[in-house]
């Protein structure tokens, strides 16, 4: 049975991770530049009900709910076609101090109405709603801070609702509240390849469960995620199977995984993937680079050029395969500077210093992959040129970075997994 696509959606809210997603502007403050703001095409803009629209279009469900960016606007909308109720019902936008702040519904019961929105505070803090971050909430059903719900038309079927005249045909019902991301048994099939540290999918999901039952792990703050905690009960289970040192390092290998799924019931495929990667030159990740002074890094804008054609030079100057690389940063490059070799950001945190000969202060990121001049000084590829412009240079910088930092190996095969920025299949997030 396929999973309906309202539980597909608040499977994917509840993925988003809790906390601050505005830009902060020294001497200014938060900004309301989002990622969230940017797919919706405002950003900079209140952005509670983008939070909610863009939610929807992640799952192609764009069409049954309609483009606004003003909490009145959607009322106003789902009133004219039979889609507002007094009742909560999952998925739902509410309208919340008359129109000031929205939240998507993600569960409900006899009392309580459970939310998770952006723009958006902390459970009790004393504000109406707007803040700069995405954060979930408990609300009482009689509060007088509720003003009613816009219940969207899924559609393959109703999600749970509380109106017992719900007019999508749904049935009434006490409660719903969300426990997981719901695994079928045509799902318990894991890909070896998903469940490395970083990644968030439904292979995870299954190997958490496993892990639960056998080393007690967990993962109710974070289901289908392959954080610390998972990592740390990979290696006790290695543990659990004999293995000790860096053989119990939290990361799976092919008889960890295998024996895994031969205890609970899921099939393994692409084990080969989990087979340690050697370094195609014999060295460590970043082992290439060589720092040099930041008073070396120069700042002069160069012409604009091939983002393609810059990255894979700077493969063939590592010496590393194309084959994960170049794929990865394009997808970072489109998301950090939409390709432009010259691209400045002074809207962030890292905008500060003495301002260099480009005109911008020294600490903001810059070029194709946004580097900041002491991550591009300390990560320089001999070789390359020392203006933090210059595509090859700027990528290369960057490889380096990644791979020191984020434990990436040199043939890439592990980037979109270690660093969701350079992950198609995930949304953007800063690295």
């Amino acid at each position: 049975m396929a999973t309906p696509k309202w539980r597909k959606l608040i499977d994917h809210v509840q993925s988003i991770e809790e906390g601050i997603y505005e830009t902060y502007v020294a001497g200014e403050g938060y900004n309301n530049r989002t990622r969230f703001g940017k797919q919706y095409g405002a950003d900079g803009q209140a952005w509670c009900v983008m939070f909610d629209w863009d939610m929807y279009a992640d799952l192609g469900l764009e069409e049954i709910v309609p483009k606004v960016d003003n909490v009145n606007a959607f009322t106003e909308w789902a009133k004219h076609r039979d889609r507002w109720s007094v009742y909560p019902s999952v998925g739902a936008w509410v309208n919340l101090s008359d129109g000031r702040h929205t939240e998507l519904v993600v569960g409900f019961d006899e009392t309580h109405v459970y939310t998770k929105g952006g723009n958006s505070v902390k459970q009790g803090a004393a504000d109406g709603g707007q803040g700069n971050g995405v954060y979930a909430h408990k609300i009482e059903r009689k509060s007088a801070q509720i003003v009613g719900y816009f219940a969207p038309a899924f559609p393959d079927e109703c999600p749970p609702t509380a109106d017992p005249k719900d007019p999508r045909g749904g049935a009434e019902r006490a409660e719903w509240r969300w426990q997981g991301e719901r695994l079928h048994t045509e799902d318990l099939t894991v890909t070896a390849s998903d469940v490395v540290f970083g990644k968030r999918n439904v292979s995870v999901r299954i190997v958490q469960a496993a892990l639960k039952d056998e080393v007690g792990l967990d993962y109710s703050a974070a289901p289908g995620v392959f954080g610390p905690r998972t990592k740390a009960a990979v290696a006790a289970f290695q543990r659990k199977l004999g293995f000790s040192g860096a053989d119990a390092d939290g990361v799976f290998g092919r008889q960890s995984l295998i024996e895994l799924g031969k205890r609970h019931k899921f099939r393994v495929k692409g084990v080969s993937s989990l087979d340690r990667k050697r370094d195609v030159d014999g060295g460590k990740p970043g082992a290439g680079r060589i720092a040099i002074p930041l008073d070396s890094v120069t700042y002069k804008e160069v012409p604009e050029g091939s983002c393609s054609q810059a990255a894979k030079e700077a493969c063939e100057l590592l010496n590393v395969p194309e084959t994960h690389w170049v794929p990865g940063i394009m997808t970072a490059a489109k998301r950090e500077s939409s390709y432009r070799f010259n691209e400045v950001n002074e809207y962030d945190s890292n905008a500060y210093g003495t301002k260099q000969d480009d005109g911008h202060p020294q600490s903001c990121t810059r070029g194709l992959l946004q580097v900041m001049p002491q991550t591009f000084a300390e990560n320089h590829q001999p070789g390359t040129s020392h203006n933090i412009y210059d595509g090859v240079a700027n990528i290369c910088a960057a490889m380096n970075y990644v791979m020191v930092r984020y434990g990436v190996y040199r043939d890439g095969s592990n980037l979109a997994g270690r660093v969701q920025q350079f992950d198609p299949n995930r949304p953007p997030k800063g690295y």
